[in-house]
């Protein structure tokens, strides 16, 4: 929920994600949605749920509608962004004033290859975690004892060297 300009610059913690750098799924905090759309943006004029569909096809997970309908409609009140209406759906583009605050965000000097990289690697990981799950649902379903406790050793040992990882580069 919005709860002012705080949190609409700073998310609901009142900080630019440092806390939580890789978000929910995708490589930025959660205060950064806006600048996730104002970067589809610049690349074209979108409706809504197109935007939503570029947003899971770079971090893996689909932002829900009560996320990016109100992002979009703060981005619009603040002139960021300008919504019109097109063959039945509403479609929003980039105004200068939206490009300049795209050009303030925190990791702008980062962008290039290094983030097109980054957003390739998230995917493609997210990606491999669904994929986890479901063969751990067919296994549940195969309802084998030996099975599901081979499964679970695999899944612990993976957590453990994650937990790893994150302590290594953490």
């Amino acid at each position: 929920m919005f709860h002012g300009y705080r949190h609409f610059r700073h998310g609901p913690h009142g900080h630019r994600g440092e806390r939580f750098p890789y978000g929910f799924g995708g490589p930025r905090g959660r205060g950064d949605l806006k600048y996730e759309i104002l970067e589809i943006l610049a690349e074209s004029p979108r409706h809504g749920y197109d935007i939503m569909l570029e947003i899971e096809r770079q971090r893996g997970r689909r932002p829900s509608p009560g996320s990016i309908y109100p992002a979009l409609q703060m981005l619009e009140d603040g002139d960021f962004v300008r919504g019109q209406e097109r063959d039945g759906k509403r479609v929003f583009t980039l105004t200068d004033k939206g490009r300049e605050l795209l050009k303030e965000r925190p990791d702008a000097g980062q962008a290039g290859a290094d983030s097109d990289d980054l957003r390739e690697i998230v995917f493609e990981t997210m990606r491999n975690v669904h994929a986890i799950k479901d063969a751990a649902r067919q296994i549940a379903r195969s309802r084998s004892v030996d099975a599901f406790r081979k499964a679970g050793d695999v899944l612990e040992r993976t957590r453990r060297e994650l937990y790893a990882i994150l302590a290594e580069h953490g």
